[in-house]
């Protein structure tokens, strides 16, 4: 390792000089901030703020800086930092059903991959499946201090993933006493969506007089899952069909209430539950899709509920457990060790499960000694009409008009019934991602022979435990059932049905397990070296040598299946080939990564007169496995003109390799969804299952609305080339009058091959391009379908972000302040390919997949990332004696849909504005008590017919709980 990391270090370090040399150049930014110790009462309140390696007094800086204290978030109504991410303008973060990875910054819509977390200025262990970003959820609320948002490009600061930007996320540095608190918020509306929290902090030590403090603080917060049928009136069936929902009768799918027939090809042919109604509301009846063609193809059966099996909201737990020891010694030496335990589980619902094609089969089968065998009295048999031998398969009758002809019984004759079903009965299948963050930070800081040091040794570790919850069966076990009489597929169970219908739950079954490390050590050191007309020219010199690594396991044992040799069934790759678990499949092949990263930093802040300040910074990174080394410098300028007017600018250039699961992943991540093969099922709606026709020699069985297997990750990815970025700004911060602050700063970013996944919906509209990630069985139907990463071309993004501040005059009835900061968008262009078109994507939403996952955030969100024109966040705030109330919005533009869905006309998607109200009173003793409602006037999510949002409600804009009523309690001993 040394030997090939020296020669790009005496690079770096030539890098580095040439910088110091010239100290024109500039960089990061003074910001609004407050000291890290109030109890220390130091006299000059210079701080490390984000995006700079220089202490300095806050005040505003060459490049913006949004700081936000931990009170404020409380009084925007905010009962987790999700809402942090969800309202900030300069963040197009996804809401409410944001994925199993838990709620991450997205800043500038570039997605959170190029968005760096920061906990006390330093890095923390990424998710380790996509190994590229951090969950808000595990940060420490008890004793968050405050938030730092930098979101220009700070890849000469801190590295490669802060293109987008850095969100810096402060603990308090010290606290004394006991403090308690308990939240509540529940929707107005019955079912879930309720949240509970409790809250904790101890601490003891004055840091100024005894030279120590020693606080633990605790949170722990729970969110119950919200479903579809809970919120019956935002699926109304009138008000869906005008955006192209329920037009067509249901197509028949795996329900409690099963469709059967008698090959496994064909297993849906009659349902002996249909003429009773399907047992709602786990199932409906349905004639089929077809029925609605010229002439009419009648299919009648059961279909699955889906309001009473699809969650709005998932669940969710947060524990988090976070200390910190702080000394000041003699001399100005300051010492901290900072732990993290941080714990968050989603509950992530999935809909009811029936098998697919990596189970043993994709249908049951129940033999004719079944007592719940159709016609032999349990079961009803099933009227048809026509020729009725006992080896044909006539038409299921449904009523003298649309199925003439004689009535009779179906003729059995003994077959075996195939079918798909589900275990309706164990409700909505869920299950549990846990995430676990845990950290090690020691710290030590002061003046040595005149100049300041920093230097710290980190170790990082988070896991993702994906676990089957509830819902998910063993297919051999169901399969014994069936055979064996106890469970029926037609009907709800029996008292023995249901008892063993739980015992063959998988449940709190792992089946899938990573890992991820992250551990550094870094100095930086500063030193005012020559005085110049507005203060001292400042040099900091930083290093860091930091390690990062990923540990992925085998997949479980336990359920798959052996082949003829009792050998496992796992192919070449290491993928599960035939597993016993319903609904997912056991993930994993046992590998250990690592990558090494070597860095250099400089930075110049060189205040010429008192009043242009310029700073400068270059940054040089060494990654060992990409045997690459980028330098990345950065330059900012100051300048005020009058005493309230000041003028700023910077330049900057950026780098984001490919993580090591981009570039090491061992073995494929493989999803399903249920589609139409694009060249065997041809449609004029690729993209929408069920659409197509099949071509000769197929039947739609095989071809048409079939479960597929798709890898968003390959284990060949070493092709893939790092990102490369530019990146400027310029504005102004200016007091017109006293007590009014105004901010405006036009941005720009260009990034050079994006790295994106390939979509599932290009390569459904686009075969012919795509054939060679189309990988075919022998006898010509969909194996799996390779959609991973590639670079795409480039993307082009500017914007404006604007804020303005008033205080009001003191008056008799209290004091009144005001706040508006916003984000305009200008210009969002991407090339979905190297050399290809350009695409703008402001203000628009499509199910292409150029615009749904071509772009920057590809891979990461369920659906189309929306990019508004503008976006903002705004309060009006009171106060008086104890009492302090507060009005906020946040608002967002609507935008237009480029391809509604068909039956529908709507393009056009409403704008969404949520006020949230908090009033706090601290008129009691030691006691801080807040009432307040969230979404006041009760916005729903605006209604999309885009066929990429399946519920009609673009729900990425904001939650579906309606008006939430909260209340929070704090005491403090």
């Amino acid at each position: 390792m040394m030997h090939t990391q020296q020669p790009v270090l005496r690079r770096a370090t030539m890098a580095l000089a040439v910088a110091i040399a010239i100290g024109e150049m500039t960089g990061q930014a003074h910001a609004q901030s407050s000291a890290q110790d109030s109890a220390q009462a130091e006299p000059v309140q210079a701080v490390v703020v984000t995006g700079s390696l220089i202490r300095r007094v806050a005040d505003e800086g060459a490049t913006p800086l949004t700081v936000i204290k931990a009170a404020e978030l409380e009084t925007r109504g905010h009962t987790e930092l999700k809402d942090l991410v969800l309202e900030q303008p300069q963040s197009l973060s996804l809401g409410t059903n944001s994925g199993a990875a838990g709620p991450m910054t997205n800043l500038r819509g570039l997605g959170p991959m190029r968005t760096l977390t920061l906990l006390n200025g330093r890095r923390m262990a990424n998710e380790p499946l996509q190994d590229q970003y951090v969950s808000v959820n595990v940060i420490p609320r008890m004793a968050l201090d405050r938030v730092e948002t930098l979101s220009g490009g700070a890849s000469s600061t801190y590295g490669a993933d802060a293109i987008g930007g850095v969100q810096n996320f402060w603990t308090k540095r010290g606290y004394q006493g006991i403090a308690v608190k308990a939240e509540y918020a529940r929707p107005e509306e019955s079912g879930g969506g309720k949240t509970t929290s409790f809250g904790a902090i101890a601490g003891w030590g004055n840091l100024g007089k005894d030279g120590f403090n020693i606080y633990f603080a605790v949170d722990q917060q729970k969110k119950t899952p919200l479903f579809q049928g809970e919120r019956a009136e935002q699926h109304d069936p009138d008000i869906l069909r005008t955006l192209g929902l329920g037009l067509l009768p249901e197509g028949r799918n795996a329900s409690p209430t099963a469709n059967f027939g008698f090959t496994r090809a064909a297993n849906a042919n009659y349902n002996p539950a249909y003429a009773s109604g399907c047992l709602d509301p786990y199932s409906r009846p349905t004639l089929g899709n077809a029925s609605a063609n010229t002439p009419p193809v009648y299919a009648p059966g059961c279909y699955r509920n889906p309001l009473f099996y699809n969650a709005v909201t998932d669940g969710s737990e947060i524990t988090n457990i976070s200390s910190r020891a702080s000394w000041n010694l003699p001399g100005g030496h300051k010492i901290d060790i900072d732990i993290l335990h941080a714990k968050f589980t989603v509950q992530k619902f999935r809909g009811m499960q029936s098998p697919g094609t990596s189970n043993p089969a994709t249908t049951y089968s129940l033999p004719a000694s079944s007592r719940f065998y159709p016609g032999n009295g349990i079961t009803p048999a099933v009227p048809v009409v026509g020729s009725n031998t006992g080896t044909n398969t006539p038409a299921m009758y449904v009523n003298g008009t649309i199925t003439p002809g004689a009535v009779s019984n179906l003729n059995m004759n003994g077959r075996t019934a195939y079918f798909q079903w589900g275990p309706g009965e164990l409700g909505s299948a869920y299950r549990n991602d846990e995430q676990v963050n845990d950290r090690v930070v020691l710290t030590a800081e002061g003046e040595v022979l005149g100049w300041d040091y920093r230097a710290g040794v980190n170790w990082g570790m988070s896991k993702r435990d994906t676990k089957a919850g509830g819902g998910y069966i063993l297919y051999s076990k169901a399969q014994q059932g069936f055979t064996n009489g106890i469970l029926n597929p037609f009907g709800l169970q029996d008292e023995a049905g249901l008892e063993y219908l739980r015992s063959i739950e998988a449940r709190n079954y792992t089946y899938r397990l990573n890992k991820a490390y992250n551990k550094s050590v870094d100095v930086t050191l500063s030193k005012g070296v020559m005085a110049l007309k507005g203060g001292d020219l400042t040099v900091a010199v930083a290093a860091e040598l930091r390690r990062d690594a990923a540990r992925t396991y085998d997949a479980p044992r336990d359920y798959i299946g052996l082949k003829a040799d009792g050998s496992y069934n796992i192919d070449a790759s290491g993928n599960v080939v035939v597993h016993d678990l319903v609904g997912e499949s056991p993930q994993g092949v046992a590998r250990r990564l690592s990558r090494n990263i070597a860095s250099l930093l400089a930075e110049v802040e060189a205040p010429v007169t008192e009043t242009v300040s310029i700073n400068g910074a270059v940054r040089a990174d060494y990654y060992e496995d990409l045997k690459q080394t980028t330098v990345n410098p950065r330059l900012a300028a100051s300048w005020r003109p009058v005493d309230r007017l000041l003028l700023r600018s910077s330049l900057s250039t950026g780098f984001r390799a490919p993580s090591i699961m981009d570039i090491q992943n061992p073995t494929p991540e493989v999803r399903t969804q249920d589609m139409d093969d694009p060249v065997l099922c041809p449609s004029a709606q690729p993209t929408v299952a069920g659409s197509g026709t099949p071509v000769a020699g197929y039947t739609a069985e095989q071809v048409c609305n079939i479960v597929t297997n798709y890898w968003t990750k390959s284990p060949n990815n070493s092709f893939l080339k790092p990102e490369k970025s530019r990146g400027f700004s310029f504005g102004f911060a200016w007091e017109p009058v006293k007590n009014l602050a105004l901010t405006v700063d036009y941005w720009g970013l260009k990034i050079k091959d994006v790295l994106g996944a390939v979509t599932i919906a290009e390569i459904q509209q686009n075969p012919a391009k795509y054939t060679d990630q189309i990988i075919r069985r022998a006898n010509g139907t969909i194996d799996y379908i390779i959609a991973s990463q590639a670079n795409r071309g480039m993307s082009r993004i500017r914007g404006a972000d604007m804020s303005a501040s008033y205080r009001f005059p003191a008056t008799t009835y209290g004091n009144f302040d005001a706040k508006v900061d916003g984000t305009w968008y200008h210009k969002y262009e991407f090339q979905a390919e190297k050399d290809g078109p350009w695409f703008t994507n402001i203000g628009i939403i499509s199910n292409d997949g150029r615009f749904g996952g071509a772009g920057p955030n590809a891979g990461l969100a369920g659906a189309p990332q929306i990019n508004p024109r503008w976006k903002h966040t705004a309060s009006f705030s009171w106060g008086q004696g104890p009492w302090r109330a507060t009005l906020s919005q946040r608002y967002q533009r609507g935008v237009t849909d480029l391809t509604p869905r068909t039956g529908s006309t709507l393009t056009k998607v409403d704008d969404y504005s949520q006020f949230n109200v908090n009033v706090r009173y601290t008129g009691i003793r030691n006691t801080t008590i807040s009432l307040g409602v969230n979404n006041i006037t009760e916005e729903w999510p605006p209604l999309t017919a885009n066929s990429t949002y399946g519920g009609g409600y673009v729900t990425s804009m904001a939650d579906m709980l309606g008006r939430v009523a909260r209340l929070s309690v704090e005491y403090k001993f």
